[in-house]
């Protein structure tokens, strides 16, 4: 249950990466996250969570607060 929570967690953060274009809703699933930079066009590959982590786009991104 723990590892679930801190996977939605980090695909709510990385879901505002301006190259994310999808996160699979299963916080169970391997490679969640569609992403068009590490496939260098507008396909989208899917890649792991600590690819994103690595990667570090979703941190320029400005934070939305939900109030």
């Amino acid at each position: 249950m723990e590892r679930e929570a801190e996977s939605l967690i980090t695909a709510e953060m990385v879901s505002d990466c301006s190259y994310c274009t999808m996160v699979s809703p299963d916080p169970l699933y391997k490679t969640p996250v569609y992403c068009t930079k590490y496939s260098g066009s507008c396909q989208p590959i899917q890649v792991n969570l600590a690819a994103c982590l690595t990667c570090g786009e979703y941190k320029k991104t400005p934070i939305r607060l939900n109030l």
